[in-house]
């Protein structure tokens, strides 16, 4: 394990993508195993020392921008270390479009989209990221079946989907890797019923445990592993923009696409053939003012039209001309 302290060895660690100004830290650890992570949320935790965690640093909110105490680098956990059988084992450090291209060449999708491809797993499982193929796959939260974490009390954890839930008190109780007992209450906000949402704790009547952990930001432990369910590679994808001279014609296509989309999925399993059905797998509404900024790009681009959406569907060689 590697630990700075000279002012010029972190720099580079104390901003983000957000340029939020002011970092600073005392120590800066690179860990290379769960363990050594325990040791130092162990230290830190008798010491009363704060503790920031460092994924990519693509985050927009400062979120990995330290103001003292211990930086915690996770660059050194990078390593899938398994991809079959529909799943995939990897590090909280590994890129994601490492693992994209990993997966790929493997024969599966793994098909949450965030923006930002440079961001570490760690990163995207912390926020329960989620892109524009969130309209018809989901977010993060979907697809994670098993975490290791190291908690604040500096124990480990491991969570698998399925195995522990709230009762209905509204309390959890989860036993870590040294046989200690947590018991906390749970959120009792509702969710909203969106296709996309990463605000606040997940809440639910029964939650899984393990979802109280995706999307928590890292206040609740540092994530170390992930266990992933993976879908077959699709056979190919058909995308295009649709330009709009009038915004509620565009409108009332969106409208109308979201209601067979969700239609199609409700008579036969997404993850079969693709049909002649319209299966939307992304809507993305570009505005007048999105048009003029990208017509210096793309000089294409029509003149005087309200709006137009991106599309994107799963396709097979003998469905893609319907």
């Amino acid at each position: 394990m590697q630990v700075k302290t000279q002012i010029d060895e972190l720099q580079n660690y104390l901003i983000d993508a957000s340029n939020l100004q002011g970092g600073h830290a005392d120590k800066l650890f690179i860990p290379q195993t769960t363990a050594e992570i325990a040791e130092i949320i162990k230290e830190a935790n008798e010491k009363n020392v704060p503790v920031t965690v460092s994924g990519a640093r693509t985050g927009l909110v400062g979120g990995c921008v330290p103001f003292g105490g211990y930086l915690i680098s996770l660059e050194k956990f990078n390593q899938i270390k398994e991809i079959g059988d529909g799943k995939a084992i990897a590090q909280a450090g590994v890129l994601l479009t490492d693992f994209q291209k990993e997966t790929e060449a493997k024969g599966f999708f793994y098909p949450p989209d965030p923006t930002e491809w440079s961001c570490q797993l760690g990163g995207t499982v912390a926020t329960n990221a989620s892109g524009s193929r969130s309209f018809k796959y989901g977010s993060t939260r979907r697809y994670v079946q098993r975490l290791e974490i190291v908690t604040p009390t500096g124990d480990v954890l491991n969570i698998r989907r399925g195995e522990i839930f709230s009762d209905k008190d509204g309390f959890i109780e989860i036993t870590n890797d040294s046989g200690k007992t947590i018991r906390a209450k749970i959120p009792t906000y509702l969710q909203p019923d969106v296709r996309k949402n990463t605000s606040g704790y997940f809440s639910a009547e029964k939650v899984d445990a393990i979802d109280l952990f995706i999307g928590s930001e890292g206040t609740l432990g540092v994530i170390t592993e992930i266990e992933f369910n993976l879908l077959p590679k699709p056979k190919g994808f058909l995308s295009g923009i649709v330009f709009f001279k009038n915004e509620s014609d565009l409108l009332n296509f969106v409208a109308e696409a979201r209601k067979i989309s969700f239609e199609t999925r409700q008579i036969r399993n997404p993850q079969s053939a693709i049909q002649n059905d319209l299966d939307a797998t992304l809507l993305e509404y570009f505005d007048e003012n999105a048009l003029s900024f990208i017509k210096g790009k793309f000089p294409e681009t029509p003149e005087n039209m309200a709006g137009a959406v991106f599309f994107e569907q799963e396709t097979t060689d003998e469905t893609e001309d319907a």
